[in-house]
């Protein structure tokens, strides 16, 4: 092969990358992708090898949560194999709303990140339909040699399906004082737009979890903010803080 050849600011984005593969994927991806970069590396100019080393010690990347059960590290190598060769994976794992682990084997169709997390949908043979699986729930992976039983088609139709159940517009208030403490979660709540009204932010929402997934954030900051519709938010509210006084 020709030589390759790359700018410093190139050979930065390398820097970048490899900051963020060491912490949002499992150890067995992680150590392929040192492995790329060294091959990389070898072959830079002097002086862009030079900007990565006076670069690379100052960027440090810190995950707000652990994204991968460090005792299966080849987690998402496995998921890959089964997306590129079609072949199914048995997985145990221990979701949010059970109190014991279950067994089932899967096909994967994709992965996606999310609200700080790593998500597979596969499609569960157990189930019979198509599930999500948080990838730090995942309890043990083991390759198989089953073929998929069907076609299942493109992750981004799957997840559009997904999110079209129904959803309750919300409209909220918020300080201005405030307001920036919570840009980086309102995404995850169904964010749609924001105005400025006087002294504060009316946003408005889509929420698909709005008794206890809206209900609970908005808790947060409640005493800086304001309901404006729907009614039912505020009722369900009020029975949580009635339930949180009761229990003082």
């Amino acid at each position: 092969l020709p030589p390759v050849m790359f700018t410093k600011e190139e050979a930065s984005s390398f820097v970048a990358a490899e900051k963020l593969m060491q912490e949002y994927v499992d150890k067995s991806l992680g150590n392929y992708h040192e492995s790329a970069m060294l091959k990389i590396k070898s072959v830079l100019r002097g002086s862009e090898k030079d900007w990565i080393t006076a670069i690379e010690s100052q960027i440090t990347v810190s995950p707000s949560q652990q994204l991968f059960n460090k005792n299966l590290p080849d987690a998402l190598e496995i998921i890959f194999e089964s997306i590129a060769e079609h072949k199914q994976f048995f997985l145990k794992y221990h979701s949010l709303n059970s109190e014991t682990p279950s067994e089932r084997f899967i096909e994967a169709v994709g992965l996606f990140h999310e609200n700080n997390a790593w998500y597979l949908l596969g499609y569960c043979l157990y189930r019979n339909d198509y599930r999500q699986f948080r990838t730090d729930r995942m309890l043990s992976i083991k390759r198989t040699e089953i073929p998929f039983t069907k076609i299942h088609g493109n992750l981004e139709d799957h997840l559009a399906k997904t999110k079209a159940y129904e959803k309750t517009k919300v409209v909220i208030r918020v300080d201005k004082t405030v307001a920036h403490y919570i840009s980086s979660s309102k995404k995850q709540n169904g964010f749609i737009s924001e105005r400025i009204v006087g002294n504060q932010i009316e946003m408005t929402f889509m929420s698909s979890h709005l008794e206890d997934g809206f209900a609970r954030w908005y808790i947060m900051f409640a005493d800086y903010a304001e309901i404006v519709e729907p009614e039912i938010l505020k009722t369900r509210l009020k029975v949580i803080m009635k339930n949180a006084t009761e229990r003082l």
